[in-house]
């Protein structure tokens, strides 16, 4: 594959290289969860400092094992508990560990591996799942756009398919480059949100933290896949939440509040007059590019 590149940018191997080949070699798929894959999943929302792996418990000490013989990772301690005001939301206060490695990469992308067994995440290994081109898309994209549920295209999120050159991140910065046979799957955005209203309702009937952010990430979730649209509610409710997690979410959604923003002041009436939420839009007022992510 490198030597079909002619761009004058250097070729670096993909930092992720090593680290597929070990999943690979332990018959492991690198499923990426968290806020890496809500990127994929039309979320605006920054990466972390680490990237979130889905582990098999029963595999998770081998693998473990091989990424540090590898001389690519160290074992260490979540970052979260160094800070002076630590993020206790970051921190997982039950019995199952979730493991922490920090790269030995220079000026890497990413400082630290979280590999989380499936029984923390409330996911199964073998989940509905979708391949993505790479660790991180260049900017925020919808892959499953049976989530775009406006018929007349007045808001949602970005669709991957209007917007391919907006996929992929730079070459330099690209998780896999020597094997780009090995896969990287997120989960569906069907299981992924049915495992966080799981870790939400245990943390709530535990009160115990998994060091996830499940309700915050389900409010990403509300609001850039306007789910507090009422026809996106009754659909998603009706079609793609587990019944044991419907409660929690109807309750999420109908909790939440879209800002509306300012427009003017009315010097008449003298107070301030808001615009209208997405759907109150005109049919007529659809961009001509079909995309209109009003996240306001």
């Amino acid at each position: 594959m490198a030597d079909t590149i002619t761009s004058d940018l250097p070729i670096c191997t993909g930092y992720l290289d090593k680290t597929l080949e070990i999943f690979s070699l332990h018959q492991h798929p690198f499923i990426v969860v968290s806020t890496l894959a809500l990127r994929w999943d039309g979320v605006g929302c920054l990466p972390q400092e680490e990237i979130d792996v889905l582990v098999r418990s029963t595999d998770v000490s081998a693998i473990v094992e091989d990424l540090v013989a590898s001389g690519g990772w160290e074992l260490c301690d979540n970052y979260v508990t160094k800070q002076l005001i630590p993020d206790v939301t970051m921190i997982n206060s039950t019995t199952i560990q979730d493991i922490w490695l920090k790269t030995q990469i220079e000026d890497p992308c990413f400082r630290y591996l979280r590999l989380w067994p499936d029984t923390l995440y409330n996911l199964s290994v073998d989940c509905a799942k979708i391949k993505v081109p790479d660790l991180q898309a260049k900017d925020s994209l919808l892959l499953e756009e049976e989530y775009y549920r406006d018929p007349h295209q007045r808001f949602g999120p970005a669709r991957a398919s209007s917007y391919p050159d907006r996929i992929l991140p730079c070459l330099q910065i690209r998780a896999k480059f020597l094997r780009p046979d090995i896969p990287i799957f997120i989960p569906t955005i069907e299981a992924h949100l049915n495992a966080l209203l799981t870790q939400l309702r245990l943390e709530k009937e535990t009160q115990l933290r998994n060091g996830n952010f499940p309700g915050r990430h389900i409010t990403l979730f509300i609001r850039y896949l306007y789910l507090d649209w009422i026809p996106a509610r009754d659909w998603i409710l009706d079609t793609k939440v587990l019944a044991c997690n419907r409660e929690l979410m109807r309750s999420k959604i109908d909790r939440y509040q879209r800002g509306r923003g300012v427009i003017r002041r009315d010097a008449e009436l003298g107070e301030w007059v808001y615009g209208k939420l997405p759907w109150e839009l005109g049919i007529n007022t659809a961009p001509t590019n079909g995309e209109c992510n009003l996240t306001t």
